[in-house]
């Protein structure tokens, strides 16, 4: 009988649990596009997004080493979020409308859109973390991937079926996705090298960023539709 390769074990658990601990906010994002949807749509956003998503952050991860030599990278990960909590707000709105086909097609069309793009940018600190975990194995790295994305992609389906229930819990993802594009931008090598800041300030900056981002979006879109009547 073979021996078990123990180090192997404990990092392929260490991968596993390490992504599903640094993508809380990914679920958050894959829930609240997956809740614009019809639920017999909706299965299908998480898989078909999900299952993209794995294959970007298994290219991420192996290239992690020259992710971190890319200046204002996460930086420009935290304003692409910006767009996405602008997106998932009204997306939110435009789900339930019920205009045709085509109109819900498109709302699938953006929400595989928003997994992709929300996975991409809250994936760049995560997959530097992993890759150093998995000390240059690319079947260890990819094995713990593919474990822990499935169950991310459960998360994000619950998540999307809490939102069913409380609507409000909308403006809290938004709110979680907002404060991560704040410290993105905050935390980017560059940034903090010209702007260096303590890591108490970073957090009540981005608390409040949190806070006024969703709101300032559900404002300008009310004035948008009061303007469009």
């Amino acid at each position: 009988m073979p021996a078990v390769d123990f180090d192997f074990v404990l990092r392929f658990l260490n991968i596993t649990f390490m992504d599903l601990a640094l993508s809380g906010d990914n679920a958050i994002v894959i829930g609240m596009a997956a809740a614009s949807l019809p639920p017999h749509r909706r299965r299908w956003a998480i898989i078909a997004g999900g299952s993209l998503a794995i294959v970007l952050r298994i290219a991420l991860t192996s290239i992690a080493t020259l992710l971190t030599l890319i200046p204002l990278l996460s930086a420009a990960g935290g304003l692409v979020l910006v767009w996405v909590v602008w997106r998932l707000l009204d997306l939110d709105t435009a789900g339930g409308t019920g205009e045709g086909e085509a109109r819900r097609a498109g709302t699938f069309r953006q929400a595989i859109v928003l997994i992709l793009a929300a996975d991409f940018m809250m994936s760049l600190d995560n997959v530097i973390a992993i890759a150093g975990s998995a000390h240059g194995s690319i079947p260890l790295l990819v094995a713990g991937l593919l474990i822990s994305m499935p169950l991310l992609m459960m998360t994000g389906g619950f998540i999307s079926s809490l939102i069913d229930r409380a609507r409000w819990l909308v403006y809290v993802g938004a709110a979680a996705i907002s404060f991560t594009a704040a410290t993105m931008v905050f935390e980017d090598r560059a940034v903090a090298a010209r702007f260096p800041a303590p890591h108490l300030a970073v957090l009540l900056v981005s608390g409040a960023v949190a806070v006024a981002l969703p709101a300032a979006i559900v404002l300008l879109r009310r004035r948008r539709s009061g303007g469009d009547e």
